[in-house]
Parts: structure tokens; C-alpha cells; sequence
């Protein structure tokens, strides 16, 4: 049994204390009897439960069939992900973005995960049939800001994959894994990329994505949340309109400059060059014993990938606790006696109504009064 008191407990208990005064005053005053403030002060009490919202917790739940699968999406946020070379101009993430939310639809019914990779990986997204919930999460995927970069590996997320792999294999021994990785194959860091052969026995479909173009494109720096381009510190040292006399910068910034932020430099001040490395991106197809396609935008991704088919099974799940309320059942109570109390109100109402005299009626009729008989 749990209580949800309507006006919280402070608001119940002011409630209560004030109708039990109304009663026992009049009761300790003698002002009628005393029987009738007893019994309305027990009216309080079953009123004071109404009010405290007895109820019973339930948990219910819920049958419903599932395909026998668990889709892996490895995303690559790294800076370079920003990179303007996918389908003109557009950047490599927004291409990846395009491309899962259109897997994602060849996998119904599928429990889908999403697992992100930078300066670390975590994972963003835990294995859900919830496929709206899963395009929210893609769509708020934004590359790593280069000033919180240390440098990556393309192959980070593979422990948090093997491990994610391993304890949902354990829960649904049945299902079958889909993995797919998106990415540029940019190694940033000075060790080559580890291999994923070892865990590759566990995976039975996939592919692997490529983004990027192997002439390379410029990367905007990611903006926090509420900064506006063009105002404070332009990563040159310099403030526009604070001691720089270069014209750019007097004209409100340069044409690297835009909505997203400005482009990020190299160590020669000129805007960064990102480069696709499909080298790495083969070896890591290799690794998991998928097939590698590079994605440009000039054709939907199910040109290239076909999901198969998987057997269906009904899974019962735990839906959420609700609570069967049972305040009505001192409402009853309530309303019976204010069904009596009506009652006694009306009997009051006919008795003072018989006892008190017609209007109009003359108090001095008798003999001598004038206009009586003589």
C-alpha cells in the first residue's frame, strides 16, 4: 500500500487539521448534539484517507514478438568527422546520420545500439527496440571538439563492442549480431589500429562505411552549446574589432568563418586538411569478415546492403509500475453522509418552518381590538 496525498503531505495535513477544528469546537461548546460533531470528525478521518490517495502498486507487462538480432552502429565523432567532402560539401557525419536512420528501417523489430568513439568510446545508445528513441540519439551526434581532442585510434570502440557484444549474448544467446562502423579510417594517434579479428567470430553480418574523399576536406570547430560565430576568441589569439588590423577580421571574419565555427587550423595557421583512409577501413572490413563500401551520397545504402532475414520470438517484457488507486472507496462513506447530513437539513428546515408564524397574520384579532366584531 503507497500514498500520493492530493495537495502533498504538508497541504493534507492542513486540510485535515482544519475541518477537525470546525468540528471540535462546536463539540466542546455544546452547540447542538454532541453525537453528530463526533460522527463528522470520524467523517474527517475517512475523508483525510480519500484525500491521502491509498493505492496498491502493480507492474505490468507485456508480450511481444522481437527479430532475433542485435544491430551494432560504431560511429566515428572524431573532428575529422566534420570534415566538408560528403556529397559536395555536406560533412561526413551528416552522411553517416542519413545512412543509419535508413538501416535502421531494414532492421524492424530489431534491438539497436549505438556506440561512439573519439577521444574514448561509451556507449550512447544500450540495446533498444525503441527505434524512435534511436533516431533522437542520431540526431544529436556531433563530432568532438579538436580542443578536447588527444588523438584516437580508428579502432577504440572495440573493447566496449566485444564487451557489449558478450553481455547481450549472455541475455539473448539466441540472437544474432549486426555490426556496422562508420567512419574516415583516420588514425590520429602514433600506434597502429588493433586488430578486431578476435571477437569477429561473434558477428554475422555487417559492414563497414567510409566518408570522406582522398582529396580531403576542411573541418568547422564544433561550437558549445549557446556561443555565436564570429564573437570572442577566433583561435587565433585575436579578438575582431581588439587590435586586428586584418581585413577579415575587420569585415566580422574570414570566409572560413560561418554558422557552425571557424574551421580548424593547422599547426601552420592554414585550415586543416582531413583525408579518407580506406587502407584502414579494408583491414578493419577484414578484421570482422564484412564487406567495405565507401559512401559519397551518390546512392541510398541499401544499394550496397541488404539486411537478411531473421526468425521472430515473442519476448515478455516488464512495462512500467502503475498503481491502482483505491480513494473512492472512503468517498462512498463521504458521500453517504453528506446524503445524511441533507437529511437532517431539510428535517431542521420543516420543523423551524412549522413553528413560526404566517406572515400577515394578525397577532391582536380577539374582541376589543378595532376592526373586530363588537
Amino acid at each position: 500500500m503507497i500514498f500520493d496525498p492530493v495537495f502533498t503531505w504538508f497541504g493534507w495535513g492542513f486540510v485535515v487539521l482544519a475541518l477537525l477544528t470546525v468540528c471540535i469546537i462546536p463539540a466542546v461548546r455544546g452547540a447542538g448534539p454532541r453525537w453528530k460533531w463526533f460522527a463528522r470528525m470520524g467523517v474527517v478521518a475517512v475523508l483525510a484517507l480519500a484525500l491521502a490517495r491509498p493505492g496498491i502498486p502493480i507492474k505490468s507487462s507485456t508480450e511481444e514478438y522481437e527479430a532475433q538480432a542485435d544491430v551494432y552502429f560504431v560511429v566515428d565523432t572524431t573532428t575529422s568527422m566534420a570534415a566538408e567532402d560528403f556529397d559536395g560539401d555536406d560533412t561526413r557525419l551528416s552522411g553517416v546520420k542519413d545512412d543509419m536512420l535508413a538501416l535502421a528501417e531494414e532492421f524492424p523489430g530489431t534491438r539497436l545500439s549505438i556506440i561512439t568513439f573519439a577521444s574514448t568510446a561509451a556507449t550512447v545508445m544500450p540495446l533498444t527496440t525503441d527505434h524512435a528513441a534511436f533516431a533522437s540519439a542520431v540526431d544529436v551526434l556531433a563530432p568532438e571538439n579538436s580542443l578536447n581532442s588527444k588523438g584516437s585510434s580508428i579502432t577504440d570502440a572495440g573493447d566496449e563492442l566485444e564487451k557489449r557484444m558478450s553481455a547481450n549474448d549472455e541475455d539473448r544467446p539466441e540472437n544474432k549480431n549486426v555490426v556496422f562502423y562508420f567512419g574516415d579510417g583516420e588514425q590520429t594517434v602514433s600506434q597502429d589500429p588493433d586488430s578486431w579479428a578476435s571477437f569477429a567470430s561473434g558477428i554475422d553480418s555487417g559492414a563497414v562505411f567510409g566518408y570522406g574523399t582522398a582529396e580531403g576536406g576542411k573541418m568547422r570547430q564544433t561550437q558549445p552549446f549557446g556561443s555565436e560565430a564570429g564573437i570572442g576568441d577566433t583561435g587565433d589569439g585575436n579578438q575582431p574589432g581588439l587590435g586586428d588590423s586584418d581585413d577579415d577580421s575587420a569585415d566580422g571574419g574570414s570566409d572560413d568563418n560561418g554558422p557552425e565555427g571557424e574551421y580548424v587550423q593547422d599547426q601552420d595557421g592554414n585550415p586543416g586538411i582531413s583525408k579518407i583512409d580506406e587502407t584502414n577501413l579494408k583491414q578493419i572490413a577484414s578484421d570482422l569478415g564484412v564487406d567495405y563500401h565507401h559512401r559519397d551520397g551518390s546512392g541510398e545504402i541499401s544499394s550496397v546492403y541488404t539486411a537478411p532475414e531473421f526468425d521472430q520470438a515473442l519476448v515478455k517484457k516488464d512495462g512500467r509500475t502503475t498503481v491502482d488507486e483505491y480513494f473512492w472507496v472512503p468517498l462512498i462513506l463521504v458521500f453517504a453522509w453528506i446524503a445524511v447530513e441533507l437529511v437532517f437539513g431539510v428535517r431542521e428546515y420543516l420543523r423551524l418552518k412549522a413553528i413560526t408564524p404566517r406572515r400577515g397574520a394578525t397577532a391582536g384579532s380577539g374582541p376589543g381590538q378595532r376592526g373586530g366584531p363588537r
